[in-house]
């Protein structure tokens, strides 16, 4: 309730305020002091953000490619791929849900439609 409130006083309408995550964030930072920069980074309202953006404005459709690949694309511009969300289901991937995979095989081959979408780590 709160949490509630205080969205409601700041007019904040984008983040996602939970003890738990607060609480895991702290435990993770007091065990290695590297992941506070990371944290800074990810929820400061300048640093990074994570997007959805279309496979194909980073890799060619004409064959499989490796996750690496579309890694070292992503890399290129300045941003860090962590995932992809295919629009067709039914994949025997224990990462898929509803077509969204996180950190997946850098090894594995892997043949994108144009429909699917690549889970980014960027700047604006």
């Amino acid at each position: 309730m709160r949490n509630r409130e205080l969205a409601a006083v700041t007019r904040a309408d984008d983040f996602v305020v939970s003890n738990k995550l607060v609480s895991l964030m702290l435990a993770q930072a007091s065990e290695n002091g590297q992941m506070a920069a990371i944290f800074d980074e990810l929820l400061d309202e300048d640093g990074s953000e994570i997007y959805m953006r279309p496979v194909t404005d980073y890799v060619s459709m004409d064959k499989p490619l490796t996750f690496y690949t579309i890694c070292l694309a992503a890399l290129r511009r300045g941003e860090v791929a962590i995932g992809y969300q295919r629009q067709r289901q039914g994949e025997a991937d224990a990462r898929n849900l509803s077509g969204v995979v996180v950190n997946p095989g850098k090894s594995d081959l892997l043949a994108f439609a144009e429909a699917d979408r690549l889970i980014i780590l960027a700047r604006q």
